[in-house]
């Protein structure tokens, strides 16, 4: 069994103790990879090792610059292929609001306590000459607000807003009407 002097001086996985070096006043393990390549240390002509401009031995400069193009194209593919498996965030911003809109339209007693009094409001202040889209908007933002728990630009709750204004809107003769419950 390891003595806890023993396990506080080990190397980490995948590297090996070679040797030992000076911290401070004490020696501590020399902790190197465990599979650290013959010019490890950097480029350049090292122990009589032709490196190429890769840091690779051996390697002639065009052949690198082949290898170099035909990796990029390569990585260029894969990228795309990854990246197309990822909706953008238009796409997850039309999800989610088809869900909350379902969601709305789901709740019974989101209905009756807050759309079908928002509805009779709309409609008297189109009756009055006081309606404009805007307040609309703003009237269905409260009952988004109360269904959004969680922090969510003001762009898209008034976007679910209008949407949720636009259901209950139509049109007749030119003239916007607000649809009953």
């Amino acid at each position: 069994m390891k003595t806890f002097k023993e396990m506080r001086e080990a190397c980490w996985t995948g590297y090996k103790q070679v040797g030992q070096k000076k911290k401070g006043n004490r020696m501590v393990p020399n902790c190197v990879p465990e599979e650290a390549p013959a010019n490890a240390a950097g480029g350049g002509n090292i122990a009589g090792i032709g490196v190429g401009p890769d840091g690779e031995p051996g390697v002639l400069p065009r052949a690198a610059q082949k290898y170099k193009k035909k990796n990029k194209e390569d990585l260029k593919g894969r990228m795309t292929k990854f990246l197309s498996q990822f909706r953008f965030k238009e796409d997850y911003d039309k999800v989610e609001l088809e869900n909350l809109i379902n969601k709305i339209d789901g709740n019974e007693e989101v209905i009756s306590n807050q759309v079908e009094p928002i509805i009779k409001n709309l409609k008297r202040k189109q009756e009055n000459g006081t309606y404009n889209e805007q307040v609309g908007i703003k009237t269905f933002r409260y009952v988004v607000d109360n269904q959004i728990k969680s922090t969510v630009s003001e762009e898209f709750r008034n976007e679910v807003a209008a949407h949720l204004l636009s259901k209950y809107l139509w049109t007749k003769n030119g003239q916007t009407n607000i649809r009953s419950q």
